[in-house]
Order: C-alpha cells, then structure tokens, then sequence
C-alpha cells in the first residue's frame, strides 16, 4: 500500500474521530453493550495474533486496515510479515488497562495501555505500550481500521500514570 494513501487513510479517520468527538451524543440503548464488545475485540485480536491463525487474523481488521508502529506506516500485510518472523517457542500473554472507549454508530476508537510478557526459546521479555484503536463495524462484527501503538520504555512513566503517583 503507498505512502500516500495511508496518509489519506489515517487522516479520513482522525477526522472522522475528531468530528465524532466534537458532536453531542447521548447514551442509547446498547452502548454499554458496543463498549464491552470492543474491548473483547480487541482482546480476541490479539490473543489471535498471538496464536498465528493468519486467515483468522483477517477477520479481525478491515480491507484498508493501517498501523503505526516504530515510525512506520504499515499495512495487514506488513502485520502478517511480523506474525511470520517470529522466534521458535514463541508467547505472549497480554494485560490491558483500558483508559477509555467511544462509539458513535458504528465507529468506535479507544485508548489503553497494554503490558505484555512475551516469551520465546531464549529469553522472556515484559513489554508496554500506550495505543488507541480505531476500529468499524462492519456485518455486525468490529474491525480494526486503525491502530497507533507507542512503546513505553523500562523508565519512562506516562503522564496520565505520573500524575497519579506521589
């Protein structure tokens, strides 16, 4: 996928968040329903990552699914290339902190930290990042259309975590 239409991507959705922000909505029947849904989704997402299943992979992402991860602009088959190159032994297990989630209509984002132990032949590593995804419903099922993931290194501290320490 070029450069360029991924910017276009990623930025239809930062407006389309942006204009969902920025409108008064009120809570209707089922939201809590959508709320818990989407967590679960994304939940499942990685535990399916996780497990390699790449034509179950797919069903969790849209057509035109973009990450931004490490400075890079990719793509699900970019994703699939780093499912691919894992080490021999390879596993995960994922702690998420939800920090929030919106859904106007059939477009939902949320934000988390995710903390992960990744382990594989030779080494177990504790991993954490600060993400927001943005996901479509799509035949009644979310989707990931898009997903920013920082990396929160051993000694840095999130402001929004700072704050709440002495």
């Amino acid at each position: 996928m070029a450069a360029s239409t991924i910017l276009r991507l990623a930025a239809s959705l930062t407006a389309v968040l942006l204009l969902a922000g920025c409108a008064r909505t009120e809570q209707r029947p089922g939201a809590a329903d959508d709320d818990a849904a989407v967590r679960q989704r994304l939940v499942d997402w990685y535990a399916v990552w996780s497990g390699g299943d790449e034509a179950d992979y797919r069903t969790f992402v849209t057509d035109d699914y973009v990450l931004l991860e490490n400075g890079e602009l990719m793509d699900v088959e970019d994703d699939l290339k780093m499912m691919r190159s894992r080490p021999s032994g390879y596993a995960r297990k994922d702690a998420f902190d939800f920090q929030s989630v919106r859904v106007h209509g059939d477009v939902a984002y949320a934000t988390y930290f995710l903390e992960s132990e990744i382990a594989d032949d030779t080494r177990i590593q504790q991993r954490r990042w600060l993400e927001s995804a943005v996901l479509r419903r799509l035949d009644g099922r979310w989707r990931v259309a898009l997903l920013h993931s920082t990396r929160i290194s051993g000694t840095d501290t999130p402001r929004s975590e700072a704050s709440s320490h002495p």
